[in-house]
Parts: structure tokens; C-alpha cells; sequence
């Protein structure tokens, strides 16, 4: 068991009080001193490894119950996998934020007992979103189910209720800044790709459409999420890209009226001698709810099958019952 810092100052409060009561001699005080100096050196011993500079203040609770903590990029500390297989990752928060000095760059899903370099992806907001909230750098943590660190940069906007993205460079910009953050802290544990799985939802699904035909080298499996609002890029990329590197995109309505539009964008996928997919969840509602997330977890093993970095990733055991129901276009 770990003792939080405000369990240690009651700890030490109480034991002060014990010491000071009437009812105990000195022998008896002398005892007590000596149990409460062995429970705060356990509890020194139990803290885990302290990643960087990791903030108090400004934490909040993700969807599992893990705490999210900051950590300045350019003050990092040394996450070595050099001996990767025989220690697990741990001692991070399941979502970490980046901050380059006092700039927020985003956060990162931190794929925790990892025992070997694990891949990263990027996954990118959508419109009024942030990138900590329990529809987004957790979402698609458990989309990969933990598999890969996930890097959700921080849209533009100074407020922190309304980010939004502007230009394709700029979001480009975003992204690196934040993986390079993500790299600076952990170091080995990070296995390096050419190419690198991007996904987005809403309007971060629109950024992503952009960004893959003009990167398909970088870009060649993508994840693009309801984006029917604006679906101009996801209709028009496939041309560059699957002239280029494309190889597989996977597309995800969580409405019904999302689903002539992306079903078009996948045809076009096809048609150009790419790979698709369309993943209709079973909602009504736009956001990456919990019966998305299990909906999307279905077909990931396709998008990731075969890709740089993904190869130790293994597939949901229960995938076959999970909701939804799956589209394919193929060449």
C-alpha cells in the first residue's frame, strides 16, 4: 500500500498529538516515535520513481482513476529501457501532460507494464475539446487498449474550455512539438517508426484527412472519426495519399447521418488503391462514448495489423462481441 502526501501528514499530526497526550509515559511515547519513523520510511520506499518534474496542482482524475500529472519536457528525467524485459514501465500517471517550461503542449497515454519500446500515435481532438477529458487521450488509450503512448496535442485557443485547430502546418507543428516532448521524457521506451498511426475525431478527424494526403509516407494508417460536419478533406485526401504510402484508413460514424458521407470517403479509399473501413457504433450521439470506444476497438487489429511498431500488439479477446458493425472497401 502507498501513502498519498496527505496521508503522511495526518500520520505525522496524529503521532504528535499521541506523543504529547497525557495518558502515555516516556517509554511508551519513545515506542510510538520509533513505529512512526519505520511507517514514513515504508512510505519513502513505496513512492514510485519521479518522472521528470512531475506538478502538484492543476491534477485531475481520468476515466480509470489515475491522476493526471504535468511534466516540464525540457526537464525531464531519464525513462531508460536499456534494461526493458526485466523491469516494467511504472511510476507514471496513466495520462501525463506535456509542458514545454510553463506552455501546455497536451498530453500523453503512457502504455504502463510495458516490458519493450512500445509505438506511438497521435490522436487529435476535436472542436471545444480538451485533450485530458474522458472522450480523448483515455478514449483512445482503451481503443488501443493500452498498447502504444498516446500523444494528444493541444489544439489552439487560450480557452482551455473551446481549443480548436487552424491550419494544416499548424497542427503539424502541434504534433511535433508534442511527440518530441513525449520522446524527451521517455527516451528508449519510445520505439521509433518512419511512419507513425494518426487519429482524430470530429474536427480533428478533418486535420487528419489534411494531414494524411499531404504526409502518406508519415501517415499510412489513419483513423478518421465523424467528421461529417466538415467532410470536404476526408472526401478529397484519398487521392494523394493513396498515390503515395496510404495503406489502410479507418473511418467512424457514431451518427446516422455520418454515414453517406464516410461511406463515400471509404469508397474513395478503395478506389484508389487503398484499404478502409467503416465502423458504425451503435449511438446517436457524436462523441466517443463507451459503446464507440468498444465499437472502435473491434477494428483496430486491422488498422494496426502489419503496421511499424505495432508488432508485439495483440488483438481484444473479446472481439467478436463487440457492438457495432463493420463496412469494407477494398481495392
Amino acid at each position: 500500500m502507498s501513502w498519498t502526501v496527505m496521508d503522511r501528514a495526518s500520520l505525522v499530526h496524529r503521532g504528535q498529538a499521541w506523543l504529547t497526550g497525557p495518558r502515555y509515559d516516556c517509554g511508551m511515547r519513545a515506542r510510538l516515535a520509533l513505529v512512526a519513523l519505520v511507517a514514513l520510511a515504508g512510505c519513502a520506499r513505496q513512492a514510485p520513481e519521479r518522472p521528470g518534474d512531475l506538478r502538484e496542482g492543476g491534477t485531475a482524475a481520468t476515466t480509470d482513476g489515475a491522476v493526471d500529472g504535468a511534466v516540464a519536457a525540457d526537464d525531464a528525467g531519464d525513462a531508460d529501457a536499456g534494461d526493458a524485459g526485466a523491469r516494467a514501465l511504472a511510476g507514471y500517471p496513466t495520462i501525463l501532460e506535456l509542458r514545454e517550461g510553463q506552455e501546455r503542449l497536451g498530453f500523453v497515454a503512457v502504455p504502463l507494464g510495458a516490458r519493450e519500446p512500445r509505438p506511438l500515435m497521435v490522436a487529435l481532438h476535436g472542436g471545444s475539446e480538451t485533450p485530458n477529458k474522458s472522450t480523448v487521450c483515455p478514449a483512445w488509450r482503451e481503443i488501443t487498449d493500452g498498447h502504444a503512448f498516446v500523444v494528444c496535442p493541444r489544439g489552439f485557443g487560450g480557452n482551455e474550455r473551446a481549443l480548436g485547430w487552424r491550419t494544416r502546418d499548424d497542427t503539424e507543428q502541434r504534433i511535433q512539438r508534442a511527440v518530441d516532448a513525449t520522446k524527451r521524457v521517455f527516451t528508449t521506451w519510445v520505439k521509433d517508426t518512419p511512419s507513425i498511426v494518426l487519429a482524430g475525431f470530429s474536427m480533428g478527424a478533418t486535420q487528419v484527412a489534411l494531414l494524411a494526403g499531404a504526409s502518406p509516407a508519415r501517415y499510412r494508417r489513419i483513423a478518421v472519426g465523424d467528421s461529417a460536419h466538415d467532410p470536404g478533406s476526408s472526401l478529397r485526401f484519398s487521392t494523394k495519399w493513396g498515390k503515395g504510402s496510404g495503406e489502410r484508413a479507418l473511418f467512424l460514424c457514431t451518427t446516422s447521418g455520418c454515414e453517406p458521407s464516410l461511406r463515400a470517403a471509404s469508397k474513395n479509399v478503395g478506389a484508389r488503391g487503398g484499404h478502409a473501413r467503416l465502423n458504425v457504433a451503435p449511438t446517436q450521439v457524436h462523441g466517443l462514448s463507451p459503446a464507440v470506444v468498444q465499437s472502435m476497438r473491434r477494428d483496430w487489429p486491422w488498422l494496426v495489423e502489419g503496421a511499424e511498431g505495432w508488432e508485439s500488439y495483440v488483438p481484444p479477446a473479446d472481439g467478436a462481441s463487440l457492438p457495432g458493425r463493420t463496412e469494407t472497401f477494398d481495392p
